[in-house]
This record gives structure tokens, C-alpha cells and sequence, in this order.
């Protein structure tokens, strides 16, 4: 980053830095705030999203976006990132954080467990008791491996989050992993129900088979309180709008509207 010129910030957020000792290391958390936030005493939602490097803004923006057209609730955005300085290093640590031991592809380094442990016990505490927070209203958002990553908790600790939305989770060669591992899932209390969003671009045709056949896994599984929706996304691959898409039709699925 230079040192000539101070970070870019975005209208109603803030930055906040957490070092993990589960993990081992130090986490940027950004931080966007509802409109009515300072002139309130109400509590929030908060959607924590993945990669924030890169789909903190995205989030951000399109939250703010929706709200003004009272799409969805007012939320508080958390985005998980690193403060990297190139985009290689973002990378590196991202592999270490959401890859699975075991899964074809994936780091034999990594530690999606410890990750996950830092994220529930550690970021999540810091967020609620500096912030006005629903605890008990909590969205996790990712895509690509981050997407990946959404899967692994809700698979592994299904009542972290209220809701999940999970974008081109690279099933093609994961499918296999989430059939076998489903225990914590089926075992859920359906009295606390749980909305996932699942939705993958038309062009990444090797996900398709399996994206298509891990929706009708879920949908005819034995998963007290899951409600599953999703989309395949026309005209669109890995690369191009499905982020943006992911997270704005994520959250119109996942969360009540205001008005329709």
C-alpha cells in the first residue's frame, strides 16, 4: 500500500483489525453500518462475508442499494480479510483458510477448522460486543472457495449462522465430500430454522451436474428446519457478474423483504 496517499474508505464504514490466537494471526475486519445506525438503538443482522479484500465493497454497496428500494432489512456488513498487499498473498492465506484436507485440489496445509473456530469464537464476539447486533440473526456469504467455505460450516456447525449463501462452490469435485459428511447437518434442532442460497453461472459447465444433483440432495435430505433455494445464473462463468449476482440475489432469498 502506498504511503503517499491513506486508504480509500468507503460511506458508513469502518475498519477494525482482530488478532486471532486460534488462528495465529491478525484478521482486517470491515465494518459497513446501517443509515439509521447512529440515530437508533436498535439491533442489526449481520452478514459476514468472505474474501472481504475483494467482495467487502461489492457487499457494501449493494446493500445500501437494496435498502434504499427497502429490498431487505437493514444489516451490518462484516467483510473477513487480510490487508494484503498483492493479490498472490490473498490467495496464499485464502487456500490455508477455506480449502478442506482431503478434498481433490485442496491445500494438505490448510485450516478451514481453525479458521472456522476463529471466525465463531473469536470474530463474532469481537463484532457483537463492539456493535448492536441480533445474535441470534447471522448470514455467512462467499463464493468460489468462499463458497466452499460456507458449505464447510454449515455442514460442520450448522447453528453458527441463520442463514447461508454460497456461490459457485466448485461441486464439481467437492459433491462427493458433502454426501459423506453430512452428520452435524442432520442432526440440526429444526426448531431453529436455516435459509441457504445456492446459485452457479450458466458457462461453469463442469458444476453444473453436480450443483444440480447437490440441490436435490439437500432438498430430499432428512435436514430438520433447511430451506434451500437456487440459481444458475444465464450467460454468466466463474469470472464475471456471478459475485455481484450471488450476493444480491442472496440476500433478496435469504432475507424477508421489507416490502414486495
Amino acid at each position: 500500500m502506498s504511503e503517499q496517499y491513506p486508504r480509500a474508505a468507503l460511506f458508513g464504514t469502518e475498519e477494525r483489525t482482530l488478532f486471532s490466537t486460534i488462528r495465529g494471526r491478525e484478521y482486517h475486519l470491515s465494518v459497513a453500518l446501517p443509515d439509521s445506525y447512529k440515530t437508533s438503538t436498535q439491533a442489526y443482522p449481520v452478514i459476514y462475508v468472505l474474501d472481504g479484500d475483494y467482495n467487502f465493497g461489492v457487499a457494501a454497496g449493494l446493500t445500501r442499494f437494496s435498502n434504499w428500494f427497502r429490498k431487505v432489512p437493514e444489516l451490518i456488513i462484516v467483510g473477513i480479510g487480510y490487508d494484503m498487499e498483492t493479490s498472490d498473498e490473498f490467495a496464499a492465506l485464502r487456500d490455508l483458510d477455506f480449502d478442506i484436507p482431503g478434498v481433490p485440489g485442496a491445500s494438505s496445509e490448510s485450516v478451514s477448522h481453525l479458521f472456522l473456530d476463529a471466525l465463531t469464537q473469536e470474530m463474532i464476539p469481537f463484532i457483537n460486543a463492539n456493535y448492536r447486533t441480533i445474535p441470534s440473526d447471522r448470514c455467512l456469504q462467499g463464493y468460489s472457495s468462499g463458497g466452499f467455505f460456507v458449505l464447510y460450516a454449515l455442514f460442520r456447525q450448522p447453528d453458527a449462522f441463520q442463514r447461508y449463501i454460497s456461490g459457485s462452490a466448485i461441486l464439481k469435485s467437492t459433491y462427493d465430500y458433502w454426501i459423506h459428511h453430512d452428520t452435524q447437518l442432520a442432526a440440526h434442532n429444526g426448531s431453529n430454522p436455516i435459509q441457504l442460497y445456492l446459485s452457479v453461472g450458466e458457462l461453469e459447465e463442469d458444476d453444473i451436474p453436480n450443483f444440480q444433483r447437490f440441490v436435490t440432495f439437500l432438498e430430499q435430505g432428512n435436514y430438520p428446519g433447511l430451506t434451500v433455494s437456487s440459481e444458475i445464473y444465464a450467460g454468466e462463468g466463474h469470472g464475471s457478474e456471478g459475485i455481484a449476482l450471488t450476493y444480491l440475489h442472496g440476500i433478496a432469498m435469504v432475507y424477508p423483504q421489507v416490502e414486495r
